[in-house]
């Protein structure tokens, strides 16, 4: 059988997302594909969706999927990395009513804005990652990019108002370290992230996913916790067809969408794409007008897709 699918993995703090993708082709062994959908910080923990087989294709669905982090952050000093691990470039005294004013300041985060990634990311500049740039002595150039946060909420103060907690749910490509730099910056005292954790993306959840620890002690039949393609089809503008219709996705051609079966209007903007399950078939592509759809990613599947 060849395994295809989505394994969700809780990733402890102090863990790269490229150990954990390690992790994972070493047990299912040589000639099997391991990607993931987004990874996190080593300093981060949470959900990393790990990719398997022929759904590593289907790593631009998963980080088009929105993302809820919970990260806990003080006030009075700005590091060099943005969190707890970075050295102190700058602090300052911390505002009486701190609690107050950054209930403030949040609405401004709200919506699409522009956003600067930190040093210590792995955004490329003129072709190398930003915190090779940045650890080598240099100091990157970093363009602003758009970015785009649906909620952001104060959940929690600590130490006399120096620490606060905030939930975030946000789209591609957003640094939650960045927003508390910026919080920092906006009450003139700095800040940085003590923990971030990443709750869920998409219909994905913490809760759901394998320990890493279970994953490296070699007991778990990890054929038993991959999740089908239709689970993340489901998120998505959605369409089910028959075995004619997988044969012609295959050869590369349009469908018309009047032939085929809704299955799920997802859980936002379509923004012109869709998915088509077929009975051995997961097809990614364009809609187009007229009502075709034009398939751009075909993957194979085994048993129930």
């Amino acid at each position: 059988m060849t395994l295809c699918g989505v394994l969700l993995l809780d990733k402890p703090e102090g863990i790269r997302s490229t150990v954990c993708v390690a992790a994972l082709r070493r047990r299912l062994g040589k000639g099997v594909k391991v990607g993931h959908g987004g990874t996190l910080d080593s300093t981060a923990e949470g959900l990393l969706v790990l990719l398997v087989g022929g759904a590593t294709r289907t790593s631009d669905l998963v980080m088009g999927l929105p993302k809820v982090y919970d990260v806990r952050f003080r006030l009075g000093e700005e590091r060099s990395t943005d969190d707890f691990s970075g050295d102190t470039v700058f602090s300052g005294p911390v505002p009486q009513d701190a609690a107050g004013r950054i209930a403030a300041l949040l609405p401004s985060f709200l919506g699409t804005r522009l956003q600067t990634p930190p040093d210590i990311s792995a955004v490329r500049v003129n072709g190398k990652r930003a915190h090779r740039i940045a650890r080598s002595g240099e100091s990157p150039v970093i363009s602003s990019r758009p970015v785009h946060i649906s909620s952001i909420r104060l959940t929690g103060e600590e130490d006399e108002g120096r620490s606060f907690a905030l939930r975030i749910r946000c789209r591609k490509g957003t640094y939650v370290r960045s927003i508390v730099r910026d919080i920092g910056r906006a009450l003139g005292c700095g800040a940085y992230v003590l923990s971030l954790v990443r709750r869920s993306i998409g219909r994905f959840r913490q809760e759901d996913a394998l320990a890493f620890d279970r994953l490296e002690s070699g007991d778990e039949d990890l054929s038993r916790n991959l999740r089908p393609l239709s689970e993340l089809a489901a998120q998505y503008y959605s369409f089910s067809c028959g075995p004619g219709t997988d044969a012609v996705l295959l050869a590369g051609k349009n469908v018309p969408l009047p032939g085929l079966v809704p299955l799920s209007p997802g859980d936002g903007d379509p923004g012109g794409k869709a998915v088509i399950l077929g009975e051995k078939l997961f097809s990614w592509g364009n809609l187009l007008p007229g009502g075709l759809f034009e398939p751009k990613i075909n993957i194979l599947l085994e048993g129930n897709p």
